[in-house]
């Protein structure tokens, strides 16, 4: 009788202590993300799990597989189904999920974009990095780092519809033209962030250009097959490629000589910094125009049009890839 009691009185204990815990939850936050299976996104699901709970809020981390814009909306209607507080939101499609994430403001639900923005009408604020355009300055140097200041190049970039990476691409070739006049773009092919029609592309292009002496990502997932392509073909050395990507994706073509230069982010903090943002935005903190006082994220700034960045790239060498996991 006395082990009954103790057993009830433990499982009492238990209860009243997840009730105290579900109390103390400040709400739910989603991460969703257009492509879960990409090291680029994954790779940040525990960082953003664990800063909702240092800021008490419960995470929900998912997202297609694959690019899936239908099934993405899908997710997100179930999201305001089960009535989150906020969805942080990555999307490689800026205009199709707008609609649906217009539903979710209507109840309430706060909207943050990140990676890749969507259009505003479709979202509270964007969490970002800085000018995505501006992105295409370190990517430019990448290939500048490869192969020098003249010669020609390919660009793979994701989706081809996505209107910021076309931004970006703009930016790439404007730049390029004006501080390296020698360097000559060929072409530019879509991937849809699979690697192994990225292989084939990057294939393609070196039969199509025998001449092409880089072939840069303009997406995080393009190094790696862009370098076994190049390692296959048997073009080390005559071929090189630089851009976007994560270490690890970077790490076989940096061993191999296919690549010596490539350019990121911590995606996990980005994916950090796009909690935080939603957390702030439930909570009513003010965020006025201007440097911005948030631990964690030096730097941090609000521009006009609900645009926060928290501005941190690095370029990735074979001196010191291995420094780095993800």
């Amino acid at each position: 009788m006395k082990k009954l009691v103790a057993l009830t009185l433990v499982l009492l204990m238990a209860f009243g202590l997840a009730s105290v815990a579900h109390a103390e939850s400040k709400g739910t936050i989603a991460v969703v993300c257009y492509v879960t299976s990409a090291p680029y996104f994954s790779f940040g699901e525990q960082t953003a799990i664990e800063t909702g709970k240092a800021l008490g809020y419960d995470v929900i981390w998912t997202g297609t597989t694959e690019v899936d814009t239908p099934g993405l909306i899908s997710i997100i209607e179930n999201l305001i189904a089960q009535d989150v507080d906020a969805i942080c939101l990555a999307s490689g499609d800026t205009t199709s999920v707008v609609p649906i994430c217009q539903q979710a403001m209507e109840k309430g639900i706060k909207v943050v974009s990140f990676d890749l923005d969507i259009d505003p009408a479709g979202r509270d604020v964007y969490a970002g990095l800085m000018d995505l355009a501006e992105l295409g300055i370190p990517q430019v140097e990448s290939i500048v780092d490869s192969i020098g200041e003249e010669g020609k190049y390919a660009i793979i970039t994701g989706v081809l519809t996505n209107e910021l990476l076309q931004k970006r691409i703009d930016f790439c070739l404007e730049y390029a033209k004006e501080k390296y006049p020698g360097l000559e773009c060929v072409t530019v092919e879509g991937m849809d962030e699979d690697p192994e029609k990225c292989y084939n592309v990057a294939m393609n292009i070196m039969t199509a250009y025998p001449d092409v002496k880089a072939i840069m990502s303009n997406v995080s997932t393009g190094v790696g097959p862009i370098s076994s392509a190049i390692e296959d073909a048997g073009m080390i050395g005559k071929v090189y490629a630089c851009g976007q990507s994560t270490p690890n994706l970077a790490k076989p073509g940096m061993e191999s000589g296919a690549c010596v230069s490539a350019v990121l982010w911590d995606t996990a903090k980005w994916q950090a910094w796009a909690v935080t943002i939603a957390a702030n935005l439930i909570e009513g903190v003010e965020m006025p125009v201007g440097p911005l006082s948030i631990p964690g994220f030096e730097g941090a700034e609000r521009l006009e049009g609900n645009v926060f960045y928290f501005y941190e790239t690095f370029t990735f060498t074979p001196e010191n890839i291995n420094n780095f996991n993800f």
